[in-house]
């Protein structure tokens, strides 16, 4: 019977899968920001060959063009979205404190997931504070220092 780290772990492994279906497994290392803080947002970026790329960026560089399309990115959003959502269900179910941002980290080439959790629930203290420019700086530093 699987425990709650069990099926936490699982649900990170469902958006990793989710990701890299995204990219049809061409992607080096992939980067997910999700936020769980009276709302949820999922989104991801990439590094292929030594480029790191938001998801409407990547098609250009990836040597199977892929379908990028805004149908295709809104589904990614969506069911990335739903995945936070089952991971804050299975949180409550094992009255657990839910992280309110996740930032996922997987190197397809070492098949290793580096994660860090935060609970301190920013969003909803500071309405100027948007997930869209989290996502962006985050992009930024990780950029900047060619993780």
């Amino acid at each position: 019977m699987m425990n709650f780290e069990d099926k936490f772990m699982e649900i990170q492994v469902d958006m990793i899968s989710l990701a890299m279906e995204y990219v049809q497994n061409q992607a080096e290392k992939i980067f997910i920001y999700c936020v769980a803080d009276d709302f949820y947002r999922f989104d991801v970026f990439f590094k292929t060959n030594n480029h790191y790329l938001d998801r409407d960026e990547i098609s250009d560089y990836l040597p199977n063009r892929i379908d990028s399309s805004d149908e295709i990115q809104f589904s990614l959003l969506r069911i990335g979205a739903q995945d936070i959502e089952r991971m804050v269900k299975l949180c409550q179910e094992y009255d657990r404190e839910h992280p309110t941002e996740m930032w996922l980290i997987y190197d397809a080439q070492k098949n290793s997931l580096d994660s860090r959790y935060s609970y301190e629930g920013r969003y909803d203290k500071d309405e100027e504070l948007l997930p869209r420019l989290e996502f962006e700086k985050w992009f930024e530093e990780v950029k900047g220092e060619q993780l």
